[in-house]
């Protein structure tokens, strides 16, 4: 019996293997690499990872290594590694349908929640949202088309939205399923030198992925939510101040569209005036006169803006803060017509996308 060596890397070897054709002796001692690198990474995984991600194994089948929530592998949440020759792939995969209907049910009722979660882990991230056709007799599915494959920076919020719903409709039909991959590669050169080191770039990557998966699982965040007030009164459609100064309400507890125009003086100071009415919505107590708030401008998140009620007139103010403050005025002019979609978070935060409007 031989015992197992202590795992030192993943070196160059591991990925020109998967380039060699019909070299089994070269596969297979990558496979056993691989295996190590799993073994050692499930092992030291904070015990926040581990609790989504009990198993862990290789599946010689497939080529892969792989975490996952439940012995059978592809029957609920899982993480695979790809080795490549150019790459090393890890990949959070949902494929099973029952797991796949109850996530995108959720992330249908929340959108703004789910794109945020999925863009803000950033440019070196992709997304896919695959359509397979189920054969009626056999079960077993094919590729039918990809919904969307692209990188998560990519992917705007209107367009999440239909996704999504779309997504949701399909896997609750008899003949369709959507499997959602969203993946990061990294070069096997930059793998091949990072020795042990490997385990700990690995494990931040799968820290990041948590609020997703908790998300996808239906688990609620673990970031505190500040209190609600009991009453929240109901937003208004407020009287317009100018001609293109409309509000539409998408629900009265969770948001609302607000479109106005450009003033000179919200490009030189950096802030969008919003109306009265709307201040109900912000308001964290009845003595509240400011609110944190997250800006969200092409793929940005910026956490750092607020929403003032300005007391000599009653107006609602949202404050931008420099990086948005300087995005703005690059892209905004007098006259031009900016919207803002604001919408409630299920942690009680408040998120504001701000666009162009029509």
């Amino acid at each position: 019996m031989t015992t197992a060596q202590p795992f030192t890397g993943l070196g160059m070897p591991v990925f020109a293997a998967f380039g060699w054709a019909g070299q089994d002796a070269a596969v297979n001692f990558a496979l056993d690499q691989l295996e190590s690198f799993i073994r050692t990474l499930h092992a030291r995984l904070p015990r926040s990872v581990q609790a989504e991600f009990p198993y862990a194994g290789l599946s010689r089948a497939n080529q892969t290594v792989y975490l996952a929530a439940k012995d059978d592998v592809e029957s609920d949440m899982h993480v695979l590694f790809h080795a490549r020759p150019m790459s090393l792939e890890l990949q959070l995969a949902l494929t099973d349908k029952r797991g796949l209907y109850k996530a995108l049910a959720l992330a249908e009722k929340q959108p703004a929640m789910a794109h945020r979660l999925i863009t803000e882990l950033g440019s070196e991230w992709s997304f896919r949202l695959q359509q397979q056709q189920i054969d009626e007799e056999s079960g077993e599915r094919t590729h039918y088309q990809d919904l969307y494959k692209d990188g998560v920076v990519n992917l705007d919020e209107e367009t999440a939205v239909a996704l999504l719903s779309k997504a949701a409709y399909l896997t609750g039909e008899e003949k369709w399923v959507t499997p959602l991959y969203v993946s990061r590669r990294f070069s096997s050169d930059q793998i091949s030198v990072m020795g042990v080191v490997v385990i700990d770039v690995v494990t931040k990557e799968l820290e990041r992925l948590l609020p997703l998966i908790h998300f996808l699982n239906g688990q609620k965040a673990t970031k505190s939510a500040k209190p609600k007030p009991k009453v929240r009164p109901k937003l208004k459609t407020p009287a317009e101040s100018t001609a293109v100064a409309t509000t539409t309400i998408i629900d009265p507890d969770q948001g609302f569209m607000f479109v106005t125009d450009i003033k000179p003086l919200y490009l030189r100071k950096g802030f969008i005036n919003m109306a009265p009415d709307h201040w109900p919505f912000f308001a964290v107590s009845a003595r509240s006169e400011t609110r944190n708030v997250t800006v969200y401008y092409e793929g940005v998140y910026d956490k750092d803006c607020s929403v003032w009620r300005i007391q000599s007139s009653d107006m609602v103010r949202l404050v931008l803060s420099p990086g948005v403050h300087r995005w703005f005025e690059d892209n905004f002019e007098q006259g031009d017509h900016v919207q803002l979609n604001v919408k409630r978070l299920d942690n009680d935060e408040i998120q504001i996308s701000v666009k162009h409007s029509e």
